[in-house]
């Protein structure tokens, strides 16, 4: 079971035009290259999303569909244990109802056949 732990920064009220970032940080019981390729298998399922950098040694990857870019990266834990980390920007007056980050680390841990959760704060 992975748990979610996901981070969106708070609006700042001195400077309502700056971008927010959005981190969504999940550990799975999956091995690194499984979670990797599903994340590059996702990618080509939308037509509309590009590469940025794409570094398969380092199992990282930034893409955009030209009105959201993210960046993904996948850590070996150990042989069988991995950490995916996916960071994107909000862009000022944005206001999705689930972080886009969230979204994407719930997809990929559907892919791979882990359960999520996503935490809570205390």
């Amino acid at each position: 079971m992975g748990k979610v732990e996901s981070m969106v920064q708070s609006p700042d009220s001195s400077k309502p035009q700056a971008p927010r970032y959005d981190i969504a940080i999940v550990t799975l019981d999956a091995p690194a290259a499984k979670v990797y390729d599903t994340v590059v298998a996702t990618v080509a399922e939308h037509p509309d999303y590009r590469y940025l950098q794409r570094n398969d040694f380092a199992r990282s990857i930034e893409v955009t569909n030209g009105k959201k870019s993210a960046g993904v990266h996948v850590i070996a834990l150990n042989d069988k244990l991995s950490q995916l980390i996916i960071a994107s920007v909000i862009q000022p007056g944005e206001t999705p109802p689930v972080p886009f980050a969230l979204q994407n680390v719930l997809r990929i841990c559907q892919k791979v056949k882990v359960t999520c959760t996503v935490s809570t704060s205390p």
